[in-house]
C-alpha cells in the first residue's frame, strides 16, 4: 500500500501544471480610446522596464508624453499628463493585461471618463542591426490636399511634409494662411500641428489620423472654436 501511495504522489507531480508565466507590459502598443463623444484616433503607448519602474511614452493627437506605470499581478496602471490650451490633465489608465491585450478605464483628470483597448504589436529582435531607415514603415513625405470638415465649417489647405524616422515637419497652405508644421508618425498612426495667427488670436490646429498609401483620415480639432474630421489625398 505504501509503495502505491508513493506512486500516486510521483504522477500527481509529473502531471502537475506549470505556473503559469508572469504578465508583460513592456512593448510597444496601438491604443484605442473611446470618449462620451465617440472614439478618437489610435494612439502608440510604448513601455520599457527601468528596474526599479515602468517608464514610456503615449503618442496621440496632443503629440508625445512621457508615462509612469506599474504592473501588479495582471493588474496596470499608467499616469501621464496630457497638455491642453487650459491647462495640464493628468490622465490615469487602469487595466488588465491579458498576454498582447490590454484593455480598461481611464480618468480623465477629473474632466470625464474614457475606456481604451490596446494590442501590443511584435518586439523586435535583439540582434537586428541598426539601420538608418525610417523607424515607421509609412512615408508621408511630399504634397498632400486635404479636406476638413466640422461644426464651424469647411476648409481645404495644403501639407507639404518631410518625414525623419518618426519626426515629422513641413509647410501648411489654407484659408487661414500659412504657417510651419510639425508632428510625429509611428507606423501608420499620425499627429501633427500647426499654429496660426488668425485675426490677432493665436490657434492651435490638431490633426491625429491613421495613413493607409497615399491617403489619410482622422480626427482634427481647431483650438476651442471647433472640431471634425479631415481626408487627404497624396499629390
Amino acid at each position: 500500500m505504501k509503495k502505491l501511495l508513493l506512486a500516486a504522489l510521483c504522477v500527481l507531480t509529473l502531471v502537475r501544471p506549470a505556473a503559469a508565466a508572469p504578465a508583460s507590459v513592456v512593448g510597444t502598443w496601438t491604443v484605442n480610446v473611446t470618449l462620451d463623444s465617440g472614439p478618437i484616433p489610435p494612439a502608440t503607448l510604448t513601455l520599457k522596464d527601468e528596474g526599479a519602474k515602468l517608464v514610456g511614452v503615449f503618442s496621440g493627437q496632443q503629440g508625445d508624453m512621457p508615462v509612469e506605470a506599474t504592473l501588479k499581478d495582471q493588474a496596470v496602471t499608467v499616469w501621464f499628463t496630457v497638455p491642453t490650451q487650459n491647462g495640464p490633465i493628468a490622465v490615469t489608465m487602469n487595466g488588465v493585461v491579458d498576454g498582447d491585450a490590454m484593455k480598461g478605464s481611464a480618468d480623465l483628470g477629473g474632466t470625464g471618463k474614457a475606456e481604451w483597448t490596446a494590442r501590443r504589436g511584435a518586439a523586435p529582435a535583439a540582434s537586428a542591426p541598426a539601420s538608418s531607415a525610417p523607424a515607421s514603415s509609412v512615408d508621408v513625405s511630399g504634397t498632400w490636399a486635404v479636406a476638413v470638415e466640422t461644426s464651424a465649417g469647411s476648409g481645404s489647405p495644403t501639407f507639404v511634409f518631410k518625414q525623419d524616422g518618426e519626426q515629422l515637419t513641413g509647410h501648411y497652405s489654407g484659408q487661414l494662411g500659412e504657417a510651419p508644421v510639425t508632428g510625429t508618425i509611428h507606423g501608420s498612426a499620425i499627429a501633427f500641428a500647426v499654429d496660426l495667427d488668425v485675426q490677432g488670436t493665436a490657434m492651435h490646429i490638431a490633426y491625429a489620423g491613421t495613413v493607409d498609401g497615399g491617403s489619410m483620415r482622422g480626427a482634427v480639432k481647431l483650438g476651442d472654436l471647433a472640431a471634425g474630421t479631415f481626408t487627404g489625398k497624396k499629390h
